[in-house]
């Protein structure tokens, strides 16, 4: 079968570099010297993206949701009582991981267009002693909201609670000081910001905090404790690691350095974002959020009630072009993501693919 190639402006997977899938033909054993090399130089460079010294970077194989619950199941034990703070899809994949390990929890809970509010945050922490952590989404990519967590983070300083974030899709895209918001552990994935390919997760955690956390996890595969002990006693990972993905992503940060690290990067989506907003403004597309509570991670636009989405989808990923539903329940939304390896000059062909398929389907303007 043929498959033709797209450029994909979802949250991920996202378009690599042609150097990143190259680095990929190279096949390596998982107790090679040359791998555990790489794997050893690979998390140090994401120590120092996210400014995290005195912390350690533990990868778990599978996706973003394999990194949370491997680090929920790590991190807490009996005694814990995370509050978790969500307004959006992925803030409510939390509350549904902790309820599935049997973790101790309390919501707070706001709506999908409106930011976590630090007033609120404060109120339920002094009216609740026994809260340990608070857990959040950085970027809810379900709407492209950009939480505010450096407020965030000093709340919890002020009160000593433990922070856990969900940096999925910001990490290498938005600036992160791990150090300087005492954040616990922030959790991440090889396919998003940072433009490698999907295998793999990591969790940045303090070296004191995973110290104590030997038992606390009651899955043999998903043990992040267990998992460090493994590479602090030999450099290797317990089970058979995503090899392929391990290069792509070590390639992938030597191009992200060569680039100008994260404020060279955030420019680049900055750009992208802002061309795509407004062409597609100029076409009549509306915004779900308040422009002032963007990211430039993604945009989630409102579906005008003309358009069929599946029909509008199918017929852009026949020119090439893949985009991504909404996960919105109280409102029709689609979603079109500014990271991966292109530039604006893709959004723009983006625009014109979908001009051409709004004159195909006869929809002038909304």
């Amino acid at each position: 079968m043929n498959i033709k190639n797209k450029i994909l402006f979802t949250p991920g997977p996202l378009n690599t570099s042609i150097k990143t899938k190259k680095k990929m033909l190279t096949d390596l054993g998982s107790r090679d010297i040359d791998f555990l090399k790489i794997n050893k130089k690979l998390f140090k460079e994401l120590l120092k993206i996210g400014n995290a010294n005195n912390y350690v970077c533990v990868p778990i194989q599978g996706s973003g949701t394999f990194g949370l619950e491997s680090t929920f199941s790590t991190l807490l034990n009996d005694k814990s009582n995370t509050l978790i703070l969500t307004n959006g899809v992925y803030g409510n994949r939390i509350i549904k991981i902790l309820k599935k390990i049997k973790k101790r929890k309390k919501v707070l809970k706001f709506k999908s267009n409106e930011l976590i509010s630090t007033n609120s945050l404060e109120k339920i922490i002094k009216r609740n002693k026994n809260i340990s952590h608070v857990a959040l989404v950085h970027c809810e990519t379900s709407t492209g909201i950009l939480n505010p967590l450096n407020e965030i983070a000093l709340i919890c300083k002020k009160y000593k609670k433990k922070l856990i974030v969900d940096a999925m899709s910001s990490f290498g895209g938005i600036k992160i000081n791990i150090k300087k918001n005492n954040i616990d552990a922030l959790i991440s994935s090889s396919n998003k910001c940072l433009e490698g390919v999907p295998g793999f997760s990591f969790s940045i955690i303090k070296k004191q905090t995973l110290n104590k956390c030997l038992n606390n996890s009651n899955s043999l595969a998903l043990d992040l404790y267990d998992q460090w002990k493994g590479f602090e006693k030999n450099g290797q990972w317990r089970f058979t690691p995503p090899t392929h993905t391990i290069l792509a992503l070590y390639e992938a940060i030597n191009q992200f350095k060569k680039e100008g690290g994260i404020n060279k990067r955030n420019k680049r989506y900055k750009k992208n974002y802002q061309t795509l907003l407004n062409g597609m403004k100029n076409i009549g597309f509306k915004c779900y959020l308040d422009e002032k509570l963007h990211s430039p991670i993604i945009i989630c636009f409102k579906k005008p009630k003309k358009l069929n989405f599946k029909t509008f989808y199918n017929n852009l990923s026949k020119l090439g072009f893949v985009i991504y539903p909404g996960s919105i329940t109280n409102e029709k939304t689609f979603r079109i993501g500014c990271i991966g390896n292109i530039t604006s000059k893709e959004i723009n062909l983006l625009l014109k693919g979908i001009n051409k398929v709004l004159l195909k389907l006869k929809i002038k303007r909304f």
